[in-house]
């Protein structure tokens, strides 16, 4: 019988410094500890959510007290080159580390990565995508320890350890890679290409304070009260799904990642635990899980079909996906959301000049989302439109 997945999830309502490591550190003991994943002598590189320069309440970025309580393990275990770092797609890892109040003082000897310098990397192995510009703290640093944010996502539903992964590619170079993988299905299966490369050693998720609705970066912060962590990314997010009642196999990360071989989405192969205040590693069944931990009001998309045979195909994938709109009395005609579209010509634009909002060609669109993603004021949201008959698709 194969060896079963295991994720731990751990309860934590509150983000105060002390409660958060001993919290982590407990729930890491049910893997073996952190000394399990890594070694003093390697040089490590701590990966947290940095998509904009935001801060922590508003649930955009890993929060720093759980980043603090990992740099804390690992400093008592004698390691002593960590890096940390995230290359946001809009600003720099700097201002984004500056923004949630990471002072370079208070994060146990981990020092800041530049994540600005790319280096292009063939991968021969690669199922779907054979080379990546990634950030040169990547290809220099023994082990990569994942820590993401329990959140929603326009393009995969949520973003969690698989899809964190992306900020290991240098900035400028995300907008075209959703060119050159431009559905859910294709782009998912990118990312666990990164994955098969860069093999980060241990996952954990900040979902403490999560975002729903009009996520990664627009949605609204709501409290889910749990860390979890896994050496199995898909695992992990799997578990996310669960907590907010969403089928796992409705999103790509997850159903690509299992057929690409890094994780598992299936129940029967993932073990669940809780780590209880009493030392004691509970085991916990999904219903179980969803009645203590979840949360049937959380705001994700649910709607939809399985994945199926079209999500092979491009061009109906972009056809009935939801469509990018923007809302103009939040509008402030910044530009950001044009910066940001990677389309030749851009499917996004201001047709006469500053005076209005900009507006979309939706037959250029490929609905990649970046620009509802790096929209500084919530402007931007997906929605499904209307056939002929009246009928959303």
């Amino acid at each position: 019988m194969n060896k079963k997945s295991k994720v731990i999830v751990i309860p934590c309502n509150t983000y105060e410094e002390e409660k958060v490591y001993k919290a982590l550190k407990r729930g890491l003991s049910y893997l073996g500890g952190m000394e399990a994943f890594v070694r003093p002598e390697e040089k490590i590189l701590v990966k947290p959510n940095f998509l904009v320069a935001s801060l922590p309440e508003s649930a955009v970025t890993t929060h720093p007290s759980v980043m603090k309580a990992v740099f804390r393990i690992l400093q008592e275990m004698g390691c002593a080159e960590v890096l940390y770092g995230d290359s946001p797609g809009h600003g720099s890892c700097v201002n984004a580390a500056n923004k949630i109040g990471l002072e370079e003082d208070s994060t146990y000897g981990a020092e800041r990565a530049d994540m600005s310098k790319e280096v292009k990397v063939h991968y021969d192995e690669g199922m779907t995508a054979n080379e990546f510009y990634f950030c040169e703290e990547v290809v220099e640093t023994d082990a990569i320890i994942n820590i993401c944010k329990m959140k929603t996502h326009a393009l995969e539903r949520v973003t969690g350890a698989v899809k964190n992964l992306y900020g290991l590619i240098c900035g400028y170079r995300k907008a075209a890679g959703h060119v050159s993988y431009p559905n859910a299905s294709v782009f998912a299966r990118m990312l666990v290409d990164i994955h098969r490369y860069t093999r980060p050693r241990l996952h954990i998720m900040d979902g403490i304070l999560a975002m729903e609705g009009n996520g990664p970066g627009s949605g609204e912060p709501t409290p889910m009260n749990v860390m979890l962590v896994s050496a199995d990314a898909v695992a992990l997010d799997t578990v996310f799904c669960h907590l907010v009642y969403l089928n796992p196999e409705m999103v790509p990360t997850n159903t690509q990642g299992y057929a690409m071989g890094i994780g598992t989405y299936k129940d029967e192969e993932i073990e669940i635990f809780l780590a209880s205040d009493n030392g004691n590693a509970e085991p916990l069944t999904v219903q179980e899980l969803q009645k203590r931990y979840g949360s049937l009001k959380f705001d994700v998309d649910r709607t939809g079909a399985k994945r199926t045979f079209l999500s092979r195909f491009s061009d109906v994938m972009t056809s009935i996906a939801k469509r990018p709109v923007i809302d103009k009395e939040k509008c402030i005609k910044c530009g950001i959301c044009v910066e940001h579209c990677p389309v030749p010509g851009k499917a996004v634009d201001f047709k006469n000049g500053r005076s209005e909002p900009p507006k979309y060609d939706y037959k250029k669109c490929i609905r990649c989302y970046c620009c509802q993603e790096m929209c500084p004021q919530k402007a931007i949201r997906t929605k499904r439109r209307k056939n002929a008959f009246g009928l959303f698709i």
